[in-house]
């Protein structure tokens, strides 16, 4: 089996322990996420948090966008077009409508969109099926966030974090080359520094 063939089946087992969980599970999980990951140092350092807007079966992420608004964050949702996609700025959850792969996404307003300067401190949240201690992602498939990230000029200073469940964060899952590991991934249990151990807080 290729890695490609080895990645479709990963999608399909965590697609598939994602809708055993229940509405109260990804409640509860979620809101222990959102408190580890507001008290993070790196993140509360970032000025600029660039957040998706949650699918069913993710970590919730809306009303975590609600919080970092009202805590004055700038917060950027990302919207796909063909085979791009760009943040632009959040005033409001209740803006997001629905775009492609019906992800819910801001109002792509050129004057809104995410310019990162070397001056500005931000955080990128990625999301993701799967993910192994050393910040491999599993994403959807369609290498958004690895072209995204790939794009972005040198120099940066910025922190790439994943959201899971903890039950999907595994030892080792297969990745290739032209893909973007996070740099911490914030579980309901615990902090995995992808190059160091695991913290638990």
């Amino acid at each position: 089996m290729d890695i490609r063939e080895q990645k479709k089946a990963l999608r399909q087992s965590a697609k598939s322990f994602r809708n055993k969980l229940t509405e109260d599970d990804i409640s509860v999980f979620s809101q222990k996420i959102h408190t580890q990951l507001f008290h993070f140092t790196l993140f509360e350092q970032s000025d600029v948090i660039l957040l998706y807007a949650s699918l069913a079966g993710e970590v919730e992420t809306l009303t975590f966008i609600q919080l970092l608004l009202k805590n004055g964050k700038k917060v950027y949702c990302p919207v796909t077009r063909g085979e791009t996609m760009e943040f632009y700025r959040v005033f409001s959850p209740e803006e997001l409508t629905e775009g492609d792969f019906h992800v819910l996404e801001p109002n792509a307003t050129p004057g809104n969109i995410f310019i990162p300067e070397k001056h500005t401190k931000f955080c990128i949240i990625l999301p993701g099926l799967m993910f192994d201690k050393k910040g491999n992602r599993l994403g959807y498939g369609k290498g958004f966030y690895d072209k995204y990230l790939s794009a972005l000029p040198e120099g940066l200073q910025f922190t790439k974090i994943a959201l899971s469940f903890d039950s999907m964060v595994k030892d080792t899952i297969p990745s290739e080359e032209t893909d973007h590991r996070a740099d911490y991934i914030i579980t309901e249990h615990k902090i995995y520094h992808c190059a160091d151990d695991v913290m638990t807080l």
